[in-house]
């Protein structure tokens, strides 16, 4: 049974340290076409909860006011 006591330090016998393989460039072009299309779609998403916020909200803003003096002319007719 393996004893893990501890991180795993990758040295070499004369004490020094591993480098990591660099990426390739088709991990770095995939890379930033991920990023590019991650960009693209919060534009996206942006871009439509801004419009449906500036359609939405007076259409809100009027359904507010309407039941407002609706309610205030149901409490003058019932005096």
């Amino acid at each position: 049974m393996a004893n893990s006591n501890g991180p795993v330090i990758d040295m070499t016998p004369e004490g020094n340290f591993i480098e990591p393989p660099k990426p390739k460039l088709g991990e770095i072009l995939l890379r930033l076409v991920m990023f590019g299309l991650f960009l693209c779609l919060a534009g996206v998403m942006f871009w439509l909860m801004f419009w449906a916020a500036v359609f939405v909200v007076p259409v809100l803003v009027l359904l507010g006011l309407a039941g407002f003096l609706f309610m205030k002319l149901q409490g003058q007719a019932g005096r």
